[in-house]
Formats: C-alpha cells, sequence, structure tokens
C-alpha cells in the first residue's frame, strides 16, 4: 500500500456518497447473509478495475459500494437494502416550531391579565433570562471539549428522536450513531434555535394582533416589592430603559410608584400600553428573534458543509482492510514451503488464506525450500521484490535452533525489512494426537516460543479446512507486527 493510502484517517464524501457508503457496510456486516470474504475482495477488484489506478479513495469506496449491493442482492434475493437517509425527517423541526410559535401566541394570554400588561410579568422576564442563561451556557461550553457542548443534554434528546426515525430500524440507528452524531446534533441545535425564535414570535404577534381591537393599559404589581417602588423602578430601568431610550423616555421612581395597579385604579388612571409594548417588542427581538436567527444560520451553514464534505473515519477496520485490499493489488505474497509441508493440499489452503486477506492470486508465488540447506531459494532472491512472506511450516517437525532458525535467520538478514510470518501446519499432527490435547498444547508452546527467539510472528493453521476468520484475524496482525 502507498504512503497516501498507509496514512489515510478520514475521507470527505457528499452526504449521498456516505450513504451509499454506509449502506453497503451495514448489509456486509450481517450475520445472516450469504456474503463471505471472497465475495468482499471480489466486489474491491471490480470497483478497481472500474475506477481505475488513479482514483481518489472517495471514488472508489463509492464504486465498491454499489458493486456490494449488487452481488449482495444476487447472492440473496430475498434481501431488500435499507435505503439511508443522513437527514431528519423535515416534519419532526417543523412540528417543533409550530409547537413553539403555539405557545408563544398562548404566553400572552398568561402574562396579560384581560387588557392589563404587567411589567415584573413572569413570563416575558423569564424568556429574557432563560435565553441569556443559554447564551452564558454557550459561550462557556465553546470553549470546553466538545462532549460538554449539549446544554441540558436537549440537544441529544431531540437528537436520538431524530436519529431513531431517520433510521428506523433500531439495530441501524446503534451501528451508526458515531458516525451520525455530529449531523444530527446541527439538525437539533438549529431546530431548537427557530423554535426559541417561532416562540418569541408567536408572543409579538399575539400582542400586536390583540392590540388591534384591544386598550392595553400597563402597569406593575408584585407580592414581594410592593412597599418598595425603588427597587421595582431599577428593574423596569435596568430591563426596559437601557437599550429602549430611542423609543422615548422612561418614568422616573415618582412615576413609577403611581404606576402600581392598585393605585393607578384609586386614581382612575390608565397609562396607554404603546410605548411599554414596543419596549417589550424591541427586547425580545434583541435578546431572542436576532441571536436565535443568526445560531440557526450559523447550524445551518455547518449541515450545508457537512452535506458537501461528510467526514468518513477511514481508520476504521473495515475500511482500513478494504483500502489495504484495494491496493495491495500490486502487492506480492511469497510462500517458502518446507519440505514436510510440500503438498497440493496444503498450497490450496495458503492460497485460500491468500484470497480472503484479499491478495491477488495471480501474485502469489510458490517457492520450494529446503532448511536444511541454510540457504534462501534461488526464485525468491532473483524476484527480489516481495511484500510478504509466508513460510510453511508442518507441526510434525520439531523446530530446532540449529536447523530452521539458522536457516530462518539467513532468510530474514535477506528479506531485510520485508514482513516474514511463519505459518504452522497442525492438521496432520492433530489427527495423529487428537486424542491428547495436552501434546498439541504443548507442540504450539514449542513453535511459539522457537518463533519468539527469531522475532517473527507464529500463526496455526489447518490444512484442508475452509479458511476461518479467526485465522485470517490472527494472520492480519501477525503481518502487522512483522511490520
Amino acid at each position: 500500500m502507498s504512503e497516501a493510502y498507509k496514512n489515510i484517517e478520514q475521507g470527505r464524501f457528499s452526504l449521498r456518497d456516505a450513504e451509499v457508503i454506509t449502506e453497503a457496510k451495514l448489509l456486509e456486516q450481517t450475520p445472516t447473509l450469504n456474503w463471505e470474504s471472497s465475495d468482499a475482495n471480489r466486489a474491491t477488484r471490480q470497483a478497481a478495475l472500474a475506477v481505475g489506478e488513479d482514483a481518489s479513495a472517495a471514488s472508489f469506496l463509492v464504486a465498491r459500494a454499489r458493486v456490494v449491493e449488487k452481488m449482495i442482492v444476487a447472492k440473496n434475493p430475498t434481501v431488500k437494502p435499507t435505503a439511508l437517509r443522513f437527514t431528519p425527517p423535515v416534519w419532526i423541526n417543523a412540528a417543533l416550531v409550530g409547537i413553539a410559535f403555539i405557545l408563544g401566541l398562548l404566553t400572552d394570554q398568561f402574562a396579560s391579565e384581560s387588557s392589563r400588561i404587567n411589567l415584573l410579568s413572569l413570563p416575558f422576564f423569564g424568556v429574557l433570562l432563560w435565553n441569556i442563561l443559554v447564551y452564558v451556557m454557550l459561550l462557556i461550553s465553546s470553549i470546553r471539549h466538545k462532549t460538554s457542548r449539549d446544554f441540558l443534554g436537549l440537544r441529544s434528546a431531540l437528537g436520538i428522536l431524530e436519529k431513531a426515525l431517520t433510521i428506523k430500524q433500531v439495530r441501524l440507528t446503534k451501528s451508526i450513531t458515531t458516525l451520525l452524531q455530529p449531523f444530527v446534533l446541527h439538525y437539533a441545535a438549529r431546530a431548537f434555535h427557530l423554535a426559541a425564535l417561532f416562540f418569541v414570535l408567536g408572543m409579538i404577534c399575539s400582542v400586536l394582533l390583540r392590540g388591534v381591537g384591544t386598550a392595553y393599559t400597563v402597569g406593575w404589581e408584585s407580592t414581594w416589592f410592593a412597599n418598595s417602588p425603588d427597587i421595582v423602578y431599577q428593574i423596569i430601568a435596568l430591563t426596559y430603559g437601557i437599550f429602549t431610550n430611542f423609543l422615548g423616555p422612561m418614568p422616573n421612581i415618582l412615576d413609577v410608584a403611581n404606576m402600581r395597579f392598585d393605585r393607578l385604579s384609586v386614581n382612575a388612571v390608565d397609562v396607554s400600553a404603546g410605548l411599554w409594548l414596543m419596549r417589550m417588542i424591541f427586547m425580545l427581538a434583541v435578546f431572542v428573534a436576532v441571536p436565535r436567527l443568526l445560531l440557526a444560520l450559523k447550524h445551518t451553514l455547518q449541515i450545508n458543509a457537512l452535506k458537501k464534505n461528510f467526514p468518513l473515519d477511514l481508520s476504521e477496520r473495515y475500511y482500513a482492510d478494504i483500502l489495504r485490499t484495494w491496493r495491495s493489488e500490486a502487492m506480492t505474497l511469497d510462500l517458502l514451503v518446507s519440505d514436510r509441508s510440500d503438498n497440493p493440499q496444503n498450497i490450496e489452503s495458503i492460497y485460500r488464506f491468500a484470497e480472503e486477506l484479499g491478495f491477488n492470486l495471480s501474485e502469489v508465488k510458490t517457492h520450494h525450500w529446503n532448511p536444511d540447506t541454510d540457504e534462501m531459494p534461488l526464485t525468491l532472491e532473483a524476484q527480489g521484490q516481495s511484500q510478504q512472506v509466508w513460510v510453511l511450516m508442518n507441526a510434525t517437525t520439531t523446530p530446532e535452533n540449529e536447523v530452521q532458525g539458522v536457516a530462518l535467520e539467513q532468510i530474514k538478514a535477506k528479506l531485510g525489512s520485508t514482513p516474514l510470518v511463519i505459518l504452522v501446519d497442525m492438521s496432520s499432527y492433530m489427527a495423529r494426537f487428537g486424542d491428547f490435547s495436552d501434546r498439541i498444547d504443548t507442540r504450539k508452546e514449542l513453535w511459539k516460543n522457537f518463533s519468539e527467539s527469531l522475532g517473527l510472528p507464529v500463526v496455526f493453521y489447518h490444512c484442508g479446512i475452509r479458511p476461518d476468520q479467526q485465522t485470517c484475524d490472527e494472520l492480519k496482525l501477525a503481518t502487522q507486527q512483522a511490520h
């Protein structure tokens, strides 16, 4: 594999391409399907031929995903691939916004009694304080770790709902939770910002519509501050006066004291609410509507950016194996076959293992080798371009440092950095001593100690048995260790 693909960790794809690739991944990882490693490698080779040698990882993975889907459907006629859509259903956000708008309309009903507007109205102050608190939390969380940026867990709650409705199946939702996390949380954040915006718009619309046919009067009443007009004056001046001076002069402390509703009724004086309503609307616009609109726009831009450049973690084993197989088309595998392992059945088994690991079988070369000669086969020396070398040994042979050890040391020195792995066939030994598990364990331990003394990885396999996933995984691991 070239360095460009050996070190690749993350790829960028369009949203639709990411959906197609993930569909194929979920299909391949479905345990009940008729799908084997050789099928996966065949799909890789077909896609490689389709996109050409100079293709990017993104175009190759998309092409392979389409090939995989066709092959799986052909082998499993009853299978209907799930069409993934990472974008949450529109109705979720629309419903949230609609409910918020209706609640905003109703809030004015609770905030004003009949045609009176209380300047110390809890709903009005509550909306302002809540939004200011949210902005403070967002500011604090922006400098913290990303996992701490979800205020009160609201985004995660909506995100779980959107993911579940997007994927429609619990198993699939669990499988791609990490993949969808940043994308869906942007949708959830935007939905909450729009909900807050439309809640305030509902409040504003209610006030404006009711003001057409209702003569509002304004004042204040409070259990705690009834005898403290100075405190009420400070609250009103702080809330309504700092940003709305351009709308008109604020009342002084005596005017505020006389605006208490019980005094207004005694004096038979009504204070018009028009100017105060404008102040309330302006404050709601400045502290809620505009910031929430800007935050919603920010997340919209982030969503659009993700749709064009959706991240996939290509360091994940699934993608790493596929990319390794793709680039291994140019790799060669050489088999050193010792005298005790030289039989057609054994060679065929090793070829099947090579195919499972993604090697092009036309690039697998066999070399007969006699450890007693202490020399590398001339065919291997003449080739001199090995990417990997597997040494095939038989468990019936007792490894000796003076014989096999010396021979392997010389081969290891000549190969240099080329990975060298010892494969020990256990089939003959188990056929002879299958009833003595302790002897089998002892023989394996003997080969392990021998390999460790040479600094080489060892893998045990069974000639004539269909390649199993465990042995394939051990071979992959051994190759990585050999590197």
